[in-house]
């Protein structure tokens, strides 16, 4: 391997850092620093010890590939970020001195990782334009072959209890008894009783390191109930990371990246959820949407317009939180009930059964031809 556990828990270290203020931002810009690692990757060229010139040619690279897929983001802006760690090199030993103390927490949590150059780092992450340096996680943590068949239960912190809860609880019910498994967030809501409704088949990624307190501290029993009974908890930050809003939409990402796609129960159109439908469907994942409109006692009920905004299709304007492109939001999949959500599973267990089936094809003839 080009880089050491030790690296990688720097990498965490750097991608982890945050500007605090009203709106708390990353210290280093994420999207050029997963690009100078993956060019590293590629040159077989560890970061922390190239020379000087290596390191401006790898920084320089990556962000012409950054200004090729957005030419509207202040290139010279990242490339100065990317300098002012690698290059004056200042406070990147500072990060550093912190590693001891990670390892440290590591061992005393009886936390595990995967590394990006692990062969068991799951590849569903690794198709990700922005996946991961490294996965900490505590419990069992699902091979790829498992992962082929999970979907991500979300939604609102706050659903109505008459249906939101109950379509939740049901839903992670009907994936464990498929053999499916929910990987969530661990929130307040229809992601807690997602969870409930899946114990023995769930994982849940927070947005925080492992060796902190859960947050929310109300979900610490639902936390330890989950990894009791087969599951798992699993963070993209270092142990000693503690929650912050900047890595809650960071976190988003990685519920519909590491599964099939995503079933959203109840959502406002101001929700965080939005944020994950959204990567969702970048993402090429299926977006699962809980139709309320066979209800009439939710029709205008706020924690499900999002659902109803999503599932338009006239044109109508929503007042989303976050802006979903109507060419994306076409490909969202209404759902009406857990009959109909099995018969979509069904379908991507038959598409599953038919790649696998087309890989060994291609195996046995490239075996007999050579």
């Amino acid at each position: 391997m080009i880089y050491t556990l030790e690296n990688y828990i720097l990498f965490a270290l750097i991608y982890s850092s945050v500007k605090e203020g009203r709106f708390p931002s990353q210290e280093y810009d994420s999207d050029i620093l997963v690009e100078v690692f993956k060019t590293s990757i590629i040159d077989k060229e560890n970061i922390f010890e190239a020379s000087e010139n290596k390191k401006l040619e790898m920084i320089n690279k990556s962000a012409k590939i950054l200004q090729n897929r957005n030419s509207r983001i202040n290139i010279e802006k990242r490339i100065e970020n990317m300098k002012s760690l690698f290059i004056e090199t200042d406070k990147l030993n500072i990060l550093a001195k912190k590693i001891p103390l990670e390892m440290e927490l590591l061992e005393k949590n009886n936390m595990k990782t995967i590394v990006y150059e692990d062969e068991k780092y799951p590849k569903y992450l690794k198709e990700l334009k922005d996946p991961p340096f490294i996965i900490f996680y505590k419990g069992y943590f699902p091979s790829d072959r498992e992962l082929e068949k999970s979907l991500a239960i979300i939604g609102t912190r706050n659903p109505e209890e008459k249906y939101g809860r109950e379509v939740a609880r049901r839903v992670g019910k009907a994936l464990l008894d498929k053999g499916w498994w929910n990987i969530s967030g661990l929130a307040l809501g229809c992601d807690e009783y997602g969870h409930k409704g899946s114990i023995g088949a769930t994982g849940a990624i927070l947005a925080q390191g492992l060796a902190t307190p859960v947050f929310p501290k109300e979900n610490t029993e639902l936390a330890n109930e989950i990894l009791d009974n087969q599951g798992f908890l699993m963070s993209e930050l270092p142990p000693s990371i503690k929650p912050n809003s900047i890595f809650f939409v960071l976190r988003d990402r990685l519920q519909s990246g590491l599964t099939r796609g995503i079933f959203v129960v109840e959502t406002s159109c101001k929700s965080g959820t939005l944020h994950t439908v959204k990567y969702a469907l970048e993402q090429n994942r299926k977006a699962f949407i809980w139709n309320p409109l066979l209800v009439k006692d939710l029709q205008n009920e706020n924690e499900v317009q999002g659902n109803i905004g999503l599932l338009d299709r006239t044109g109508k304007k929503y007042e989303f939180n976050v802006t979903i492109p109507k060419t994306l939001k076409q490909n969202t999949i209404a759902i009406n009930n857990n009959k109909h959500l099995i018969e979509y599973l069904q379908q991507i267990e038959s598409e599953i059964k038919f790649e696998k089936e087309e890989k060994n094809r291609e195996e046995f003839l490239q075996n007999k031809l050579f």
